[in-house]
């Protein structure tokens, strides 16, 4: 049973769609194990200001916990630096924010 069900804004699917197949096969998988033990999947790191990364194997995923057990992935990259971009994490944060108020009901 699942934890977790992750959701996408745009930009992530942008950024998903334009990595080759193996860092896409890379982060589903990574995203789809969070989907199913949550917060105790070894790959996951907090940034503060409620937003989290997933990295696995040199993909990173950027996301904002939702309500109702949604994750919301914000921006997706490859791992270039050992610490996460202050630009990727800004960039993450107002994709989700976005995503949050274009989908309220």
């Amino acid at each position: 049973m699942k934890q977790f069900t992750a959701e996408y804004t745009d930009e992530a699917m942008e950024q998903y769609n334009k990595l080759d197949f193996k860092d896409q096969a890379k982060i589903l998988e990574a995203i789809s194990t969070f989907e199913q033990i949550g917060i105790n999947y070894k790959n996951l790191n907090s940034l503060g200001n409620g937003l989290f990364e997933i990295k696995p194997k040199g993909v990173r995923a950027y996301f904002k916990y939702a309500e109702n057990k949604i994750i919301i992935i914000g921006f997706i990259t490859l791992k270039k630096t050992q610490k996460a971009p202050k630009r990727y994490i800004k960039q993450a944060i107002t994709n989700i924010e976005n995503y949050i108020n274009k989908n309220k009901d």
